[in-house]
């Protein structure tokens, strides 16, 4: 079943009748309440197993799989439950369910009214699993976003740094990270108030929005600590991309209050190794922001030349020679 199995559970264990939901071979993949209490109808059982006669079933069955409108049939079981049936075809947007059945067992064969209250259900079905999707990916976004600054935070990055390790190994092409480090942060809040130190974080994420490329990824990866993941981006040019960013911070200082308040950052550059993997690309690229701040701050501190790496990355993306 689709990821979204949980959401379509709940939603037809909340309808009084008996509803059950066959997978593509007939098997019940779903029952409710109503359908486990009155009907003795259990989950991972074939309904063909459960008829005295298979065949009336079976064909009943590939009818509502086919069919446009609901289906119905008097459907008895071994277990003694005897009842009209409603089958019709279901396809979930949004979920991969596409050729499973539905079926809700009625002790009424008024089919205009069966057939207007299933397709309601299928119809209401539908309707919330669209609406859950939806929230759910809303509610993913809010947990790999930084409230303040909008951009990723530390979860988002970790799952970006994978997702681009991954395309890096795919493709054979290196890519960069870096850590930027807020200047003397703790003084700056101490002296002028929290309020516009978030003001200054603000400031830092926005003006990285705008100088940066549409594939580059900035988040919030600690209090006034950034990260940025620079895809198919070697060494050399990577470093001036971030030397270029902390010259735009010295240049456009915040504007507050009536007033300009100047900060400075340091960073860590590092490019991704062959035999790297995302911790120690991480742990290195750390380092380095180390190395920066005891330099003085206000300065990059990188990786050796990229020439090494470049060779590497282009020997390993050689195709083999035939033997």
């Amino acid at each position: 079943m689709p990821k979204s199995y949980a959401i379509i559970s709940a939603i037809i264990q909340a309808i009084p009748s008996p509803i059950i939901i066959l997978d593509q071979t007939g098997r019940i993949v779903l029952a409710n309440a109503s359908a486990r209490e009155s009907a003795g109808l259990q989950e991972n059982r074939l309904l063909f197993d459960l008829v005295p006669n298979a065949e009336p079933a079976k064909n009943f069955f590939q009818l509502c799989r086919s069919a446009t409108m609901p289906v119905p049939a008097r459907l008895k079981l071994t277990s003694g439950f005897d009842c009209v049936a409603f089958g019709h075809r279901l396809a979930v947007t949004e979920t991969g369910i596409d050729g499973a059945v539905m079926i809700r067992f009625d002790e009424s064969m008024n089919l205009s009214a069966k057939f207007a209250s299933l397709n309601d259900d299928i119809s209401s079905l539908n309707s919330k699993i669209r609406h859950f999707g939806r929230e759910n990916s809303q509610l993913e976004n809010l947990a790999l976003t930084d409230p303040l600054t909008e951009v990723y935070n530390r979860r988002g990055f970790d799952r970006e740094l994978e997702r681009e390790f991954s395309r890096a190994n795919r493709y054979g092409h290196a890519f960069c990270i870096t850590l930027i480090d807020l200047d003397h942060f703790k003084s700056f809040n101490d002296t002028h108030g929290h309020q516009l130190g978030d003001k200054v974080l603000v400031h830092f994420a926005h003006r990285c929005l705008e100088h940066l490329r549409q594939t580059d990824i900035i988040c919030r990866v600690g209090g006034e600590e950034f990260a940025l993941i620079l895809p198919e981006t070697s060494l050399d040019q990577a470093t001036v991309v971030v030397n270029r960013m902390l010259d735009l911070i010295n240049a456009t200082p915040l504007y507050a209050n009536g007033e300009h308040y100047a900060y400075t950052a340091s960073a860590g550059l590092a490019q991704q190794q062959p035999d790297d993997t995302p911790e120690s690309l991480y742990m290195r690229t750390d380092q380095n922001l180390y190395a920066a701040k005891n330099q003085g701050r206000a300065c990059l501190v990188h990786d050796p030349s990229s020439s090494q790496f470049e060779t590497s990355w282009s020997a390993e993306a050689q195709p083999q020679a035939a033997d």
